[in-house]
């Protein structure tokens, strides 16, 4: 692996899990005022970005900040945000549909849109805190090395890794544990091939992570509907990503 990537998920890394470290522990029963808490969360969400920056600096200064920047990366593939965008929620109806034909009970939620001030703040702010590390940077340095499988599988591994912290939160149920590596990595595979097609651009990946946020199915426990949302729809992005990952032939965007 490039030693630019290791140093870019060690840093994003750090800088979330500093930032959630105050919350995890007033959680958990620390004597940490709410407030002092919650305000480090916005910085924390914004960790992979700020981080790719840092790298980027690191790699070429202004030269290497404009490489994350490319006006060419933008526009190219904009005919696919509205597939990104609805992706995830199409992942999730396609599983409920077939737990419903395998004689399951449709839950009592039919998609997890963002409700309260805070869902919906990181449903604005994860994209724009994630994407430019994870697609807009490691991903790009990763596919000429590694080809689109094993850098999707990275990055998902990366990405669930990060997330380790808010995990670990009072009232997460085990099989969300179980479920969550899974569900991620796939949908890693599945943003690889839009960033491939969409020839890098960083629009298409800001859409499908807000996707994910405008139909969390990982909240389902928090709507009282259990494990089963959650599993079928990583049953159907599993099986979506292997036939993803078996069509995609190059490693670069054009």
């Amino acid at each position: 692996m490039p030693p630019a990537v290791v140093r870019f998920f060690v840093l994003a890394c750090a800088i979330t899990w500093l930032c959630q470290l105050p919350l995890l522990l007033q959680q958990w029963g620390a004597p940490i005022p709410p407030a002092a808490a919650m305000a480090p969360l916005a910085l924390g969400a914004v960790g992979p970005s700020a981080a790719a920056l840092v790298c980027a600096w690191k790699e070429g200064g202004r030269a290497g900040l404009s490489g994350l920047f490319s006006p060419r990366r933008a526009p190219a593939g904009w005919g696919y945000v509205p597939l990104a965008l609805c992706l995830p929620a199409a992942l999730h109806l396609l599983g409920l549909s077939l737990l419903l034909l395998a004689g399951g009970t449709m839950p009592a939620t039919l998609l997890y849109t963002p409700v309260t001030p805070e869902q919906r703040g990181i449903a604005v702010l994860g994209p724009a805190g994630e994407e430019l590390g994870w697609r807009g940077y490691a991903l790009r340095r990763l596919l000429p090395s590694q080809g689109p499988a094993l850098a999707s599988v990275v990055v998902g591994f990366a990405w669930t890794f990060w997330h380790l912290p808010m995990m670990c939160l009072p009232g997460v149920p085990w099989w969300s544990w179980a479920l969550a590596p899974l569900f991620i990595t796939a949908l890693s595979v599945l943003m690889t091939a839009l960033h491939i097609k969409s020839g890098g651009s960083l629009l298409v990946a800001w859409a499908a992570h807000l996707g994910i946020h405008l139909d969390n199915v990982s909240r389902a426990h928090l709507s009282g509907d259990g494990a089963a949302p959650l599993a079928v729809t990583t049953l159907v992005a599993l099986v979506a990503a292997a036939i993803t990952a078996r069509r995609m032939r190059t490693c670069t965007p054009t």
